[in-house]
C-alpha cells in the first residue's frame, strides 16, 4: 500500500514548503484581486461580502457579466481549511465573467475553529445563497481544499438542496486535497 512509502505525513501535505517562493505568493495575489473588485465595482457588476450564515466569514462576492449570466460558477479558495479567504482570489474570476458567467467566491469559517464538515455545510449553503441569485447551469470549482469542498457537494450527503444539486454541471478540483485519513 502506498501509505507505507510516506514517512512524513505533514510534510507529504505541506504543498508551500515543497515549492521554492512559495511563501511569497499569496502577496502577489492581494493587488490584481482588489484591483479586479474595484474595477466590477464601479461599473455596477460586483456584490461584495453578501451573508450567507452566521459566522462573520460566512461572506461571499459575486461578480457578473455585462450581460445576462449564462449560469454561474463556484470558486472555493484553498489554504488547507485553515488560511486565506475570497479576497485572494477575486482576479480568478475574470475569464468566466468576460465569457459570460456570474461567478461566486465564498469565503468560510477557518480550522481549527470548525471541523472540516461543518465547513461543508458552510460551502454548501454559499452556494444555494448564490444559485438563488443566478439563473441557470452550475459549475463548481475549488483549489486544494476548495477542490474537496467543491467534490462534497456531489456527493449523497451533499448539503445542497435537489433542486441545486440538479443545476450542477461540472465539478472542477484544482490540486484537490481527498484522502483526509492522515489528517
Amino acid at each position: 500500500m502506498f501509505e507505507r512509502h510516506i514517512a512524513d505525513w505533514d510534510n507529504a501535505y505541506a504543498n508551500g514548503a515543497n515549492i521554492a517562493g512559495s511563501d511569497r505568493w499569496p502577496a502577489a495575489w492581494i493587488e490584481p484581486a482588489q484591483v479586479f473588485r474595484d474595477v466590477l465595482s464601479t461599473e455596477g457588476r460586483a456584490r461584495l461580502d453578501m451573508c450567507y450564515g452566521d459566522n462573520p466569514r460566512n461572506r461571499l462576492d459575486l461578480f457578473l457579466p455585462a450581460t445576462k449570466p449564462k449560469g454561474l460558477v463556484v470558486f472555493v479558495h484553498g489554504g488547507y481549511w485553515m488560511a486565506f479567504d475570497k479576497s485572494f482570489w477575486s482576479h480568478l474570476a475574470a475569464g468566466a465573467v468576460d465569457r459570460g458567467y456570474a461567478v461566486a467566491m465564498p469565503s468560510y469559517t477557518l480550522c481549527p475553529q470548525i471541523r472540516i464538515g461543518d465547513i461543508v455545510k458552510e460551502v454548501g449553503a454559499a452556494i444555494g445563497k448564490a444559485a438563488a441569485m443566478v439563473a441557470g447551469p452550475l459549475m463548481l470549482t475549488g483549489h486544494s481544499a476548495g477542490g474537496h469542498l467543491v467534490s462534497r457537494m456531489v456527493t449523497a450527503t451533499t448539503p445542497l438542496a435537489p433542486e441545486v444539486v440538479r443545476r450542477v454541471r461540472h465539478v472542477v478540483s484544482i490540486s484537490g486535497v481527498h484522502d483526509l485519513r492522515p489528517i
